[in-house]
């Protein structure tokens, strides 16, 4: 008991502190990405687009990066609206408010807006829950959701009719945050017409089978880097060594504090 006790004083008073510090803002993937991407013309495609501001990566990278082209997919009507006042309408930003999927019309899933109103302490990302399974909404936060639950049928594309017709020939970053659907999109995307340099994408939500799918599909032409619940996927010909490094010992050493935390947590 006393080991117990001790293990989790130190995680706390120590383990935990020292990680705050070295684990800071620029160790995340946003950092990356303005590091390789800063004032160069990228094209960018996010699906799965939200608000566009909340707990978004790319939020800020995008608005002070005027020489990008951005396309945004966003089925939820709401959230749609939310995205086009979030970033305003410029020549360079394509909004779409569709689903992607197997380009079949179905029946899509989200959380209506009345529930921050009625529902206390909701978190912030529970308006990100959109998805095309309702039961996936139904498991978060103990069911309190299901009586707000929305379903709409949404156009819907594949990835490549979405590309097809925006006539995108080079695609530079690809983002995929659509709550556990993001293998089945990603799995999409034709490695002999487009490599982008950066792949980020959603894997909490992914289940064991889907996970090790996501890495066999990218093993061949990227480095794959995992933090917190998303996975940044960095073509190889374009990181240097030295970042290559960094990286890879960022993402042991997240590995290893995650199960200490665990460890302490289960105890």
């Amino acid at each position: 008991m006393m080991k117990l006790v001790s293990l989790k004083k130190v995680f706390k008073f120590l383990i935990y502190p020292i990680h705050k510090f070295i684990i800071s803002k620029k160790k995340t993937p946003t950092y990356y990405l303005n590091k390789y991407l800063k004032n160069t013309k990228f094209t960018i495609l996010q699906i799965g687009s939200n608000d566009g501001s909340s707990n978004d990566p790319l939020f800020e990278l995008i608005v002070k990066n005027y020489s990008w082209k951005v396309i945004f997919v966003e089925p939820v009507p709401y959230l749609f609206d939310k995205l086009i006042e979030n970033y305003t309408i410029e020549s360079r930003f394509i909004f779409e408010n569709l689903a992607i999927n197997d380009g079949k019309k179905t029946s899509f899933y989200y959380v209506d807006k009345i529930a921050k109103n009625e529902l206390r302490n909701l978190p912030f990302w529970y308006d990100q829950l959109g998805s095309f399974n309702r039961e996936h909404i139904v498991n978060q936060l103990n069911g309190i959701l299901e009586p707000y639950i929305v379903e709409i049928s949404v156009p819907c594309m594949n990835l490549n009719q979405l590309l097809e017709k925006h006539k995108i020939v080079n695609l530079d970053l690809f983002h995929i945050d659509t709550e556990g659907y993001d293998y089945k999109i990603l799995s999409q995307l034709n490695f002999t017409k487009f490599k982008p340099k950066f792949i980020l994408f959603e894997h909490k939500h992914l289940n064991d089978l889907e996970k090790s799918a996501s890495i066999y599909f990218l093993k061949d032409f990227y480095y794959i880097f995992n933090f917190e619940g998303d996975s940044l996927c960095v073509l190889k010909n374009i990181i240097s060594t030295f970042d290559y490094i960094k990286l890879d010992l960022i993402n042991k050493y997240l590995k290893v504090i995650s199960s200490i935390r665990n460890y302490t947590l289960r105890s």
